[in-house]
Order: C-alpha cells, then sequence, then structure tokens
C-alpha cells in the first residue's frame, strides 16, 4: 500500500506542476493579447533654441484649472515634461487640421477636444511669432494664435511666450 500512495503522491505533484505551468503559460498569452504591443520609450534631448520668445510655456496635458464658456480648454504651464504631444503632424497640414481628444493626466474625466492647424500663418487673430493656429471645445468658434516646435517627423507641440496672452 505504502507503494501505491508513493504513486498517487508523485502523480499529484506532477499533475499540480503541469496546471501551475498551463496557468503560466496561459497568463502570458493572456497578458499578450490584452495588454498589447510592447512600448519602447526613447530619451531625447530636445533644444527650443529657434524659438521667437525667450520664455516658453507649454500647452498642458494636466485638463481641469482652465474653462472657456463651453467647457474644458487648453492650459499651459512651464513643465515641458506635461506637455501634450500631438501624434498627427501630416494631419495638422490638411484643411481639416488634427483633430485631437486632451484626457487629463491628473483626472481623466476632464477633457477637451482640439483642433490645429500647422504650419499655418496669416490668420487675422494671430500674432506675429505664431506659426500655427488651434480652435477648442471649451470656446468654440474662437482661434487662436501658438507656436507649434515639432519634436519628430510626426510629432509637435503648442507653446505660447511666458507669460501667455491675455
Amino acid at each position: 500500500m505504502s507503494h501505491n500512495n508513493l504513486k498517487r503522491t508523485t502523480a499529484m505533484a506532477l499533475l499540480v506542476i503541469c496546471v501551475v505551468g498551463a496557468s503560466a503559460i496561459v497568463t502570458i498569452s493572456l497578458e499578450d493579447r490584452f495588454i498589447g504591443p510592447m512600448i519602447v520609450t526613447e530619451t531625447r534631448t530636445i533644444t527650443l533654441s529657434n524659438m521667437p520668445f525667450n520664455s516658453s510655456v507649454y500647452m498642458s496635458s494636466d485638463v481641469g484649472s482652465c474653462r472657456g464658456p463651453a467647457g474644458y480648454a487648453p492650459c499651459f504651464g512651464g513643465d515641458f515634461s506635461q506637455a501634450e504631444l500631438f501624434n498627427c503632424a501630416s494631419a495638422a497640414s490638411l484643411p481639416s487640421g488634427c483633430t485631437q481628444r486632451v484626457v487629463s493626466s491628473s483626472n481623466p474625466q476632464n477633457s477637451y477636444q482640439i483642433t490645429i492647424w500647422y504650419p499655418y500663418v496669416g490668420h487675422s487673430n494671430e500674432s506675429l511669432w505664431a506659426n500655427c493656429i488651434y480652435a477648442d471645445s471649451g470656446d468654440p468658434g474662437q482661434y487662436y494664435g501658438a507656436y507649434c516646435v515639432s519634436i519628430s517627423s510626426t510629432a509637435f507641440i503648442v507653446t505660447e511666450p511666458a507669460p501667455p496672452p491675455l
């Protein structure tokens, strides 16, 4: 009898190992399927030396404290790491512009929609230094001049001189 008990124990141990192994394989498979593709980050130094002004503020991904008559509107801040990245340079150059929903980095319930045209010069409300314009859902029908800075061939950020114009 003790020889049979040893066989049962060994079989149970092997079964547990197989089940645990299968569970790990399924978990990895599910993670690959639901988490999405691997994210590769890149660190790059960006020199903003060609800016038409000495000090900049950046359109921020932190939404909530700035509002227009119809809801949330873009906020500008001095923290470059909070700058909203627009990965739509080719669309921004079209007559329809680049339209993107900006969701707050601090409260995902706060957001607004923005359309940016870049490059764009010659709008009647545009400052001389501006090379792009935008309109947002917080202040519909209004167009604001800004200075867009290319970060790559496909992406850009939006800046204004500090302090921002009134």
